[in-house]
This record gives C-alpha cells, sequence and structure tokens, in this order.
C-alpha cells in the first residue's frame, strides 16, 4: 500500500511540473507575449469587469476570443484542484487548498502585470479559482474512502456508531 502511495505522489509531482512549466510558458510566452519589464503595469481590480467585457463582444462571429478567455480559465486550472491535494496535506482541506491556490495565482497575476506579458486581472484570479474548485470537487467525489478517511467527520461518524463509544475511565484513588 506504501509503494502504490508513493508512485502516486511522484506521478503527481511529474505531472505538477510538467504541467505547470508547460502553463508558466503559456502566461508569459504563449499566444505572442514577451516577458520583460516595460515600465509599463496593466491591471484590473474591478470583478466581473473583463467577463462582462467578453461576454459582451461575443457573438456568432467573434466567439473564440470570449471562449478561449473565459472557458480556457477556467479549464486550465481543473488539474491544480486534483494534484495540490494528492501531493500536500494542508490542501485537503478546502479553505486551505483554496487559499494557497489563490496566493500563488495572485503572484503569477502580478508577475504577468509587472513584467508586461499580460494584464493582472482579477478575473482570472475568480476564473482559475473556480477551475480549481471543480478539480477539488472531483478530488473528493473521485478519492473515495482513502480521501474521506480523516478528519472530523470521520470521527464523528466513527463515534457514532454502536459500541464505538469510548467511556472517560474514572481515576481510581491512591495511585
Amino acid at each position: 500500500m506504501k509503494a502504490k502511495k508513493v508512485f502516486v505522489k511522484l506521478l503527481a509531482l511529474l505531472v505538477l511540473l510538467g504541467y505547470g512549466g508547460l502553463l508558466l510558458y503559456m502566461m508569459f510566452w504563449g499566444f505572442g507575449r514577451s516577458a520583460h519589464l516595460s515600465g509599463e503595469f496593466r491591471y484590473n481590480i474591478v470583478p466581473f469587469e473583463t467577463i462582462r467585457l467578453f461576454a459582451r463582444s461575443a457573438d456568432w462571429d467573434n466567439i473564440r476570443a470570449p471562449f478561449i478567455n473565459l472557458v480556457g480559465n477556467v479549464a486550465v486550472f481543473i488539474p491544480f484542484g486534483v494534484l495540490l491535494p494528492v501531493l500536500f496535506r494542508r490542501c485537503r482541506n478546502y479553505f486551505g487548498f483554496l487559499g494557497r491556490f489563490l496566493l500563488l495565482i495572485l503572484a503569477l497575476e502580478l508577475a504577468q502585470g509587472v513584467l508586461g506579458a499580460g494584464v493582472a486581472d482579477i478575473d482570472d484570479l475568480i476564473l482559475n479559482g473556480v477551475g480549481a474548485t471543480i478539480g477539488y470537487i472531483a478530488y473528493r467525489i473521485l478519492g473515495g474512502p482513502a480521501v474521506k478517511r480523516g478528519g472530523r467527520a470521520a470521527a464523528r461518524a466513527y463515534s457514532a456508531q454502536p459500541g464505538r463509544v469510548r467511556q472517560p475511565q474514572r481515576k481510581q484513588k491512591g495511585r
């Protein structure tokens, strides 16, 4: 069992490194971008502004750009919702996972803005978080009993079973 666990973690790490590297390339150099200090910092801090602009501009003649931006920013980050909890114990709790993931994405978005490789966009943070959450839900559903064993819910379920409640032991006097 332990060898299988090590193999799964090693495989997840290799996938995370390869996929993460490819994603970094696409974020900073893909789609004709170039990462360099340009002195110009582009950003959007108004939630749903970019999403609204893309939704308004979408029509049957011009659906590719909005589709790539909106759906792509969700879909591309789904694997992180599975890989991070497999690799890191602190990411197995949803809020621990989401907090760490959003900090990572925030750092990448800020780097994009500073390096002129894109726009530091709050909407990207939102869409990426939705994608990672979908992946996390899949991890929890598909992970089966191995995922669901730990935590308070398991302890409550265990203690609620008949014959499983531990009675507190009384201290004996004189010992």
